[in-house]
C-alpha cells in the first residue's frame, strides 16, 4: 500500500481548511496590529479585517471544534500541514483572546466574539481629532443604521415630526388625539436619552468639538427630506424635539400666567394640561413638581385663566358654586407652604377679580385683605361674587 496523499486530512476536513486558513491569517494580522503603539487607528484604517473576522467567528469556531475532535478521535500525526494548521488556528485564536481582553481591560474567559465587538467599538469611539473633511464620514461610523439607540432616534423624530408639524396655538385646543398624547409621554423620556447618548457618543470622540458643533448647526434646520442614515436620524430628531420642547414650554407658561414655571417642571406639567384636554378633572400629581402645594398653586393659577380671565374681560362671567369650590380645594392645596413670587402674583389676580367684581358693592366699602392664605382670598372672591 502507498503512503497517503499529502493532504489527505485537508480532504477530509470537507472544505473547512480554507476557512481555518483564513482565518489564520486575520489571526496574525490583527495580532499585529494590536502590538503597533496606535493600535486604535490601525485598526480603524483596517476596518473591514475585524469586521471580516466577526462575520466568520462563529462558523471559525465550529469548524476548529469539530476538526480538533476529529484528528484527536483519528489519530492524525502531529506532522501533517492540516494538524499544524489546526494547532496554529487554535493557539493564535488563544493568543489574540488574551491580547485583546488586556487591551480592553476585561476578562479573558469571554468569548473572542464578544472580545472581538468590544475591540471594534473600542477602536472606533477612541478620542481622537477629526479632520474638517472627514466629519461627516466620522458621524456614519460612528452613527451605524445598526445601532440599537437608531431605531428609538428613528421612532421618536418621526412622531415628533407628524405631531409638532402641525399648526400650534396655546390658546387653542391641542391638534393631538388622545392616542398621539399618549405615545408621546411614553416615548419622551426614552427619546431624550437615545439622543443624548447619540450626541455623547460623537462628543466623545471629537477631541476638538468641531463634529458635534458643526451638527448641532445642522439641527436648527428643518430637514428638507426623511433621514437617510444615522446622522440624518439623529439631525432629524434633535431638530423636532427642539421644536417640541419650545411649543410645550409655550403651552404650559401661556396657559399657567402668571405662575412661572421652571425649565425643569414644563415638560411635566405640558402632559398635565395635555391630559386635562380631553379629561378636565385630571389632577397634577405632586412628584410631577416640587411639591403638594406646587401642585396646587399651578392647578389654581390654571383654573383661575380658564374662569377669571381677568386680563381679557372688563366683566368676569359669574361662577357656579361648583367652580367655586374647585378654586376653594386647588387654594387649600396650595396653602400647603409658602410658595413665594409665583403664589404672590396669583394673590393679585384673585385681588384684580375682588376689586373689579365688587366695584360699586357697599359691601366692598372699606375692604382691605385678610392676613391669610390663597383660600381666604378665595372665599373674599366668592363673597363678592354672589
Amino acid at each position: 500500500m502507498g503512503r497517503p496523499v499529502a493532504d489527505e486530512y485537508r480532504l477530509r476536513l470537507e472544505g473547512r481548511a480554507e476557512l481555518l486558513e483564513s482565518a489564520r491569517l486575520r489571526y496574525r494580522a490583527l495580532l499585529e496590529a494590536l502590538g503597533a503603539k496606535g493600535w486604535e487607528e490601525r485598526l480603524r484604517k483596517s476596518g473591514a479585517l475585524l469586521k471580516e473576522t466577526l462575520g466568520a467567528q462563529v462558523k471559525v469556531d465550529e469548524a476548529l471544534a469539530s476538526a480538533l475532535r476529529r484528528a484527536q478521535a483519528e489519530v492524525w500525526p502531529s506532522s501533517s500541514p492540516t494538524v499544524q494548521l489546526l494547532r496554529d488556528v487554535e493557539a493564535l485564536r488563544e493568543r489574540l483572546g488574551q491580547t485583546v481582553a488586556q487591551r480592553l481591560a476585561r476578562s479573558p474567559k469571554e468569548s473572542l466574539r464578544e472580545l472581538l465587538r468590544g475591540l471594534e467599538e473600542q477602536a472606533l469611539t477612541a478620542p481622537r481629532e477629526i479632520p474638517f473633511d472627514q466629519r461627516w464620514a466620522t458621524a456614519l461610523e460612528l452613527l451605524p443604521e445598526e445601532l440599537p439607540l437608531l431605531r428609538e432616534l428613528s421612532s421618536f423624530g418621526r412622531l415628533l415630526a407628524t405631531l409638532f408639524a402641525r399648526p400650534f396655538d396655546p390658546e387653542e385646543r391641542l391638534p393631538f388625539r388622545v392616542d398621539e398624547v399618549a405615545a408621546l409621554r411614553r416615548q419622551w423620556s426614552s427619546g431624550e436619552v437615545a439622543l443624548g447618548q447619540a450626541w455623547s457618543r460623537l462628543s466623545g470622540v471629537d477631541r476638538t468639538g468641531g463634529l458635534v458643533a458643526e451638527l448641532r448647526k445642522r439641527a436648527e434646520r428643518a430637514p428638507l427630506h426623511p433621514p437617510r442614515n444615522g446622522p440624518e436620524h439623529l439631525l432629524h430628531a434633535e431638530h423636532w424635539r427642539s421644536v417640541a420642547r419650545k411649543r410645550l414650554e409655550l403651552l404650559v407658561r401661556v396657559r399657567l400666567s402668571p405662575v412661572e414655571p421652571t425649565p425643569s417642571e414644563c415638560v411635566k406639567v405640558a402632559w398635565w394640561l395635555c391630559a386635562r384636554e380631553f379629561t378636565p378633572e385630571a389632577r397634577l400629581p405632586a412628584l410631577e413638581v416640587a411639591s403638594e402645594a406646587r401642585a396646587g398653586l399651578i392647578e389654581l393659577a390654571h383654573e383661575l385663566r380658564l374662569l377669571m380671565r381677568p386680563e381679557s374681560s372688563e366683566d368676569p362671567l359669574r361662577l357656579e358654586d361648583e367652580d367655586w369650590e374647585r378654586l376653594r380645594e386647588r387654594a387649600r392645596r396650595a396653602d400647603l407652604t409658602n410658595l413665594g413670587a409665583d403664589a404672590e402674583r396669583v394673590r393679585d389676580v384673585l385681588r384684580t377679580f375682588i376689586w373689579k367684581r365688587g366695584m360699586g358693592n357697599a359691601g366692598m366699602r372699606g375692604w382691605r385683605e385678610l392676613p391669610s392664605g390663597l383660600e381666604a382670598l378665595v372665599e373674599q372672591a366668592w363673597q363678592v361674587d354672589r
